[in-house]
């Protein structure tokens, strides 16, 4: 007599339920499925990769600030110029000592379209130097009159790749519009 064995019972709920026994081998449709599609993404990913080298991204081009605000007949130019490009002679002529970490900040003013006996002797103009975290500096601008127009000069320090904004206010009269400009500036000594 040979003695049969009762098939293994299925844990829970007590239901009579036949136990399954994982297989291996190509007849199992468990993980195996899961890892050729795996394989296959990758790759497709791995070819999508492949091919001829990429071209290089141009170089944005850099912002030009026009130097220059305009406001009712009137136009504020500024510049920001490290006293290292200065001729020694007009360095000289103003006192300014150059140094690498030393700048230069011009601001005039002039009539807009140029005209014949601009009043601008209550001309008045300010300017302050603002750094990467927001400390305000004002900066000590004096006067001097170049070509009949108002013209104030500035020193500012500056460092090495930490840029830096200069903000700056001017009338050509009492009564006349503000004309206001915001320059930011990075220098690198080299």
């Amino acid at each position: 007599m040979s003695r049969r064995h009762a098939p293994a019972l299925a844990r829970g709920n007590n239901r009579r339920l036949s136990a399954q026994i994982p297989r291996k081998g190509p007849e199992s449709r468990g993980s195996g499925g899961a890892l050729a599609a795996t394989a296959a993404l990758l790759a497709l990913a791995l070819a999508a990769g492949c091919g001829r080298d990429p071209e290089p991204v141009p170089e944005a081009r850099a912002f030009a600030d026009p130097g220059f605000v305009e406001a009712e007949g009137w136009r504020m130019h500024y510049a920001l110029t490290s006293t290292q490009d200065l001729p020694a002679a007009i360095a000289g002529s103003y006192g300014i000592v150059q140094r690498p970490n030393l700048a230069l900040l011009v601001v005039a003013l002039e009539a807009s379209p140029p005209r014949e006996a601009a009043a601008t002797a209550g001309a008045e103009a300010e300017a302050t130097a603002v750094s990467l975290t927001g400390v305000r500096e004002a900066l000590a601008l004096v006067r001097r009159d170049e070509a009949g127009r108002p013209t104030w000069l500035a020193t500012v320090e500056v460092r090495h790749r930490v840029p830096i904004t200069i903000e700056m206010e001017a009338r050509a009269t009492a009564e006349g519009p503000a004309l206001r400009a915001r320059l930011t500036r990075e220098f690198r000594f080299e």
